[in-house]
């Protein structure tokens, strides 16, 4: 039954509405009412040309742009600058500092220590190969005096021919008395075999010294080859030590380490930057969203979409000093400006249009404004403001 009664309410209330605008669409007063919306509703009130005047929307943003500071997605924040939103930051600021720093930096430590160990070992085997050369040279020099020593044994030798020779003319005149019967008795058989005896043992003499001339020639000259040749190998890998070290890997691997490790800090890309938002906290894992934005206020910008419609009546060549006026309730007060530039990209409108009956599928251009007085806008970044462009029309 209660059902019954609450459907009956309804149906009569919506009877009685329906009859009560079918009475005031019947009326005079209500179809001027319907025309004066239906033509309010085909003007874009916020993009419009009054008298000399462009109206459209733009918003406040710093000259150098909305920087967004982003880091590598799933690290982890382990530290954030000391500094408010609002506040100041210098170029070169860390910003934001990741917790993987601490085993970036032990892998750069580990790559120096590599190098440095590397460095080491070639220095040490250097050290070595120059005792090793001075031990080939001085084997060259030792090869060299043994050329003297063989120089001493040929003089030996010579001597010992001369008293050879001298020998063997004694022994020739002795035979000689031997052989006469006249002075037959005056020397003896033994005599005679003594000197013939000293006449042999000169002879193997003079045939020993001569077999270790040759012997020590040809052994001299082996050692001083030896040692020439060792000379030259060790110079030569003396000359190659330093390409045996790979430097250039060992160098590119601290410098991957190094660049690894810079990239657990994020630091300020300007200077005088505010912080205009921190998006994250200490101890959370990074997305593919910005973890902080920054930007320089010092100077201020409006950056008003104007109907591509409309777009042709700012000429910056024909009229370098055009002016705008930004007003917002937002702001204390009217805000002016110069435009410096004009875009050449016509797209959709990112900003809202306050007029509820304005056009939905915009299409606008950019124009920027540069703020005479950035004070008030550097405290209301991103605000969307109303903006009025004085042209000069034909």
């Amino acid at each position: 039954m209660r059902t019954f009664l609450t459907i009956l309410i309804i149906t009569v209330l919506a009877g009685s509405g329906y009859y009560a605008s079918m009475m005031q669409k019947s009326s005079p007063g209500a179809a001027a009412e319907e025309a004066s919306v239906t033509q309010t509703s085909n003007v874009d009130s916020t993009e419009q040309v009054v008298g000399d005047v462009i109206r459209c929307q733009g918003k406040l943003e710093p000259a150098s742009g909305l920087i967004n500071i982003v880091a590598p997605v799933g690290s982890r924040i382990s530290g954030l600058i000391d500094v408010p939103v609002g506040g100041t930051v210098a170029e070169g600021d860390v910003l934001v500092t990741l917790q993987s720093r601490e085993i970036r930096l032990q892998e750069l430590k580990l790559a120096q220590a590599r190098r440095t160990d590397a460095i080491s070992n070639a220095d040490f085997e250097k050290d070595q190969a120059q005792y090793k050369l001075s031990s080939a040279k001085l084997a060259v020099e030792e090869a060299g005096a043994a050329d003297e020593k063989i120089a001493t044994e040929k003089q030996k030798i010579q001597l010992l021919r001369r008293q050879c020779e001298s020998s063997e003319m004694l022994l020739g005149r002795l035979r000689s008395l031997r052989s006469n019967p006249a002075t037959q008795d005056l020397l003896n058989q033994t005599d005679l075999e003594k000197q013939q005896l000293v006449v042999e043992q000169l002879r193997m003499q003079i045939e020993q010294a001569e077999l270790t001339v040759e012997l020590s020639k040809k052994s001299a000259a082996r050692a001083k080859q030896a040692a020439e040749n060792s000379v030259r190998t060790i110079e030569s890998s003396l000359e190659n030590s330093d390409k045996a070290v790979p430097m250039t890997t060992l160098d590119a691997a601290v410098e991957m380490a190094q660049a690894a490790l810079d990239m657990t800090e994020i630091k300020s890309p300007i200077e005088n930057a505010t912080i205009l938002d921190i998006i994250v906290r200490e101890g959370d894992s990074v997305t593919n969203k910005p973890v902080m934005v920054i930007g320089d206020t010092s100077q201020m910008h409006c950056v008003a979409e104007v109907s591509d419609q409309f777009l042709h009546l700012i000429d910056l060549e024909e009229n370098p000093n055009l002016v705008a006026k930004i007003s917002a309730s937002a702001l204390p007060e009217t805000l002016s400006g110069k435009i410096i530039s004009k875009g050449v990209m016509i797209g959709a409108a990112s900003l809202s249009d306050p007029n509820p009956f304005g056009k939905v599928d915009r299409s606008t251009g950019n124009v920027t404004i540069k703020l005479d007085d950035p004070s008030a806008a550097a405290q209301l970044v991103n605000l969307q403001v109303n903006v009025e462009i004085e042209i000069q029309k034909d």
